[in-house]
Protein backbone atom coordinates (compact mmCIF):
# COMPACT_ATOMS: atom_id res chain seq x y z
CA UNK A 1 0.00 0.00 0.00
CA UNK A 2 1.71 3.30 -0.96
CA UNK A 3 1.75 6.20 1.53
CA UNK A 4 -2.00 7.57 0.19
CA UNK A 5 -3.35 4.37 0.69
CA UNK A 6 -2.18 4.31 4.58
CA UNK A 7 -5.67 4.77 6.87
CA UNK A 8 -7.29 3.37 9.92
CA UNK A 9 -9.50 0.99 8.54
CA UNK A 10 -7.24 -0.59 6.27
CA UNK A 11 -8.44 -1.53 2.54
CA UNK A 12 -9.94 -3.79 0.24
CA UNK A 13 -7.89 -6.10 -2.21
CA UNK A 14 -9.81 -7.70 -5.05
CA UNK A 15 -8.05 -10.32 -7.28
CA UNK A 16 -8.90 -10.69 -10.78
CA UNK A 17 -7.45 -13.62 -13.67
CA UNK A 18 -7.34 -11.08 -16.55
CA UNK A 19 -5.74 -7.79 -17.10
CA UNK A 20 -9.27 -6.33 -19.16
CA UNK A 21 -11.68 -7.13 -15.55
CA UNK A 22 -8.96 -6.04 -13.24
CA UNK A 23 -8.78 -2.58 -15.50
CA UNK A 24 -12.83 -2.31 -15.66
CA UNK A 25 -12.79 -2.83 -12.45
CA UNK A 26 -10.04 0.15 -11.70
CA UNK A 27 -12.40 2.61 -13.83
CA UNK A 28 -15.62 1.59 -12.69
CA UNK A 29 -14.20 2.46 -9.35
CA UNK A 30 -12.38 5.30 -10.10
CA UNK A 31 -16.00 6.52 -11.79
CA UNK A 32 -17.75 5.68 -8.78
CA UNK A 33 -15.58 8.38 -6.74
CA UNK A 34 -13.40 6.18 -5.15
CA UNK A 35 -9.84 8.25 -4.77
CA UNK A 36 -7.47 5.70 -3.10
CA UNK A 37 -6.70 3.51 -5.68
CA UNK A 38 -4.18 1.26 -6.60
CA UNK A 39 -3.53 -1.66 -9.02
CA UNK A 40 -0.99 -4.47 -8.73
CA UNK A 41 -0.33 -6.03 -11.71
CA UNK A 42 3.26 -7.30 -13.99
CA UNK A 43 2.32 -4.10 -16.24
CA UNK A 44 0.72 -0.83 -16.01
CA UNK A 45 -3.03 -1.45 -16.27
CA UNK A 46 -3.98 2.57 -16.95
CA UNK A 47 -2.59 5.13 -18.93
CA UNK A 48 -2.21 7.10 -15.76
CA UNK A 49 -0.15 4.66 -14.32
CA UNK A 50 1.78 4.09 -17.63
CA UNK A 51 2.80 7.74 -17.64
CA UNK A 52 3.23 8.47 -13.94
CA UNK A 53 3.32 12.98 -12.96
CA UNK A 54 6.51 14.53 -13.21
CA UNK A 55 8.51 14.12 -9.92
CA UNK A 56 7.37 14.87 -6.44
CA UNK A 57 7.60 18.83 -6.21
CA UNK A 58 7.30 18.85 -2.02
CA UNK A 59 11.38 17.19 -2.45
CA UNK A 60 12.44 20.21 -5.01
CA UNK A 61 12.47 22.82 -2.34
CA UNK A 62 14.69 20.82 0.20
CA UNK A 63 16.80 19.76 -2.46
CA UNK A 64 17.55 23.49 -4.04
CA UNK A 65 17.76 24.40 -0.51
CA UNK A 66 20.19 22.80 0.63
CA UNK A 67 22.03 22.42 -2.43
CA UNK A 68 22.17 26.16 -2.65
CA UNK A 69 23.35 25.91 1.60
CA UNK A 70 26.54 23.45 0.38
CA UNK A 71 27.43 25.32 -2.46
CA UNK A 72 27.99 28.56 -0.27
CA UNK A 73 29.15 26.72 2.52
CA UNK A 74 31.76 25.19 -0.47
CA UNK A 75 32.86 27.90 -1.72
CA UNK A 76 33.25 30.06 1.90
CA UNK A 77 35.26 26.96 3.60
CA UNK A 78 37.78 27.79 0.78
CA UNK A 79 37.85 31.81 1.01
CA UNK A 80 38.23 31.06 4.68
CA UNK A 81 41.05 28.65 3.89
CA UNK A 82 42.84 30.61 1.49
CA UNK A 83 42.13 34.42 1.71
CA UNK A 84 41.61 34.89 5.60
CA UNK A 85 42.67 32.20 7.75
CA UNK A 86 46.34 31.28 5.76
CA UNK A 87 46.89 33.78 3.34
CA UNK A 88 49.75 33.42 1.00
CA UNK A 89 51.65 34.69 -2.09
CA UNK A 90 52.61 32.24 -4.26
CA UNK A 91 53.42 33.57 -7.49
CA UNK A 92 51.65 36.12 -7.53
CA UNK A 93 48.41 34.71 -7.11
CA UNK A 94 45.39 36.75 -5.30
CA UNK A 95 44.78 34.88 -1.98
CA UNK A 96 40.90 35.06 -2.85
CA UNK A 97 40.97 33.64 -6.45
CA UNK A 98 37.23 32.92 -7.26
CA UNK A 99 37.80 31.20 -10.83
CA UNK A 100 38.82 28.01 -8.82
CA UNK A 101 36.61 28.05 -6.38
CA UNK A 102 33.68 27.55 -8.56
CA UNK A 103 33.91 23.93 -9.42
CA UNK A 104 34.72 22.39 -5.59
CA UNK A 105 31.33 24.74 -4.82
CA UNK A 106 29.63 22.90 -7.34
CA UNK A 107 30.54 19.16 -6.04
CA UNK A 108 29.67 20.41 -2.46
CA UNK A 109 26.29 21.50 -3.95
CA UNK A 110 26.06 18.26 -5.88
CA UNK A 111 26.32 16.71 -2.45
CA UNK A 112 23.98 18.56 -0.36
CA UNK A 113 21.46 18.17 -2.74
CA UNK A 114 22.08 14.66 -3.75
CA UNK A 115 22.43 13.55 0.24
CA UNK A 116 18.21 15.60 0.73
CA UNK A 117 17.12 13.99 -2.14
CA UNK A 118 18.27 10.33 -1.29
CA UNK A 119 16.86 10.89 2.25
CA UNK A 120 13.77 12.47 0.94
CA UNK A 121 13.28 9.49 -0.86
CA UNK A 122 13.77 7.20 1.64
CA UNK A 123 11.49 9.13 4.24
CA UNK A 124 8.98 9.87 1.30
CA UNK A 125 8.89 6.34 0.67
CA UNK A 126 8.66 5.17 4.21
CA UNK A 127 12.02 2.87 3.87
CA UNK A 128 13.54 0.56 4.60
CA UNK A 129 10.58 -1.57 5.22
CA UNK A 130 11.20 -4.71 5.28
CA UNK A 131 7.34 -6.02 5.85
CA UNK A 132 3.94 -4.92 4.71
CA UNK A 133 0.67 -6.50 5.24
CA UNK A 134 0.44 -7.28 1.81
CA UNK A 135 2.95 -9.96 1.84
CA UNK A 136 0.87 -12.15 3.94
CA UNK A 137 -2.35 -12.71 1.36
CA UNK A 138 -1.88 -16.22 -0.41
CA UNK A 139 -0.80 -16.00 -3.89
CA UNK A 140 0.09 -11.95 -3.90
CA UNK A 141 3.27 -12.70 -5.06
CA UNK A 142 1.81 -13.13 -8.15
CA UNK A 143 1.11 -10.24 -8.71
CA UNK A 144 4.38 -9.91 -10.50
CA UNK A 145 3.95 -12.69 -12.90
CA UNK A 146 0.15 -13.45 -13.86
CA UNK A 147 -2.61 -11.53 -11.73
CA UNK A 148 -3.72 -8.72 -11.13
CA UNK A 149 -5.16 -6.88 -8.11
CA UNK A 150 -7.51 -3.81 -7.34
CA UNK A 151 -6.46 -2.26 -3.92
CA UNK A 152 -9.48 0.16 -2.21
CA UNK A 153 -8.59 2.21 0.57
CA UNK A 154 -10.87 2.37 3.26
CA UNK A 155 -12.16 5.22 5.56
CA UNK A 156 -11.79 8.89 4.99
CA UNK A 157 -11.14 9.53 0.90
CA UNK A 158 -12.37 5.46 0.42
CA UNK A 159 -15.10 3.75 0.89
CA UNK A 160 -17.30 1.38 3.89
CA UNK A 161 -16.29 -1.91 3.66
CA UNK A 162 -20.01 -3.14 3.47
CA UNK A 163 -20.54 -0.93 0.22
CA UNK A 164 -17.31 -1.37 -1.18
CA UNK A 165 -16.99 -5.15 -0.65
CA UNK A 166 -21.04 -5.14 -2.59
CA UNK A 167 -19.57 -3.12 -5.67
CA UNK A 168 -16.83 -5.45 -5.86
CA UNK A 169 -18.67 -8.35 -5.89
CA UNK A 170 -20.84 -7.29 -8.56
CA UNK A 171 -17.27 -7.15 -10.54
CA UNK A 172 -16.71 -10.50 -10.32
CA UNK A 173 -13.24 -11.06 -9.08
CA UNK A 174 -11.67 -14.29 -7.86
CA UNK A 175 -11.31 -13.33 -4.48
CA UNK A 176 -11.97 -10.23 -2.24
CA UNK A 177 -9.56 -9.76 0.78
CA UNK A 178 -10.10 -7.39 3.79
CA UNK A 179 -6.00 -6.33 4.74
CA UNK A 180 -6.02 -4.50 8.01
CA UNK A 181 -3.61 -0.99 8.43
CA UNK A 182 -0.39 -0.86 8.44
CA UNK A 183 1.25 0.00 12.24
Amino acid sequence: MTREMVSPDGALFAEFADPDAARRAYAELSARGYARLESYAPFPLTRDQAHPRDGWPALAIPMFALGTIGGVAGYAVQWYANARSYALNIGGRPAHAALPFILPSLEALLLFAGLTAFAGLLIALRLPRLWRPVFEIDGFERASIDRYWVAVGLGSGGGDLARTTRELVSMQPLRILHVAAEP
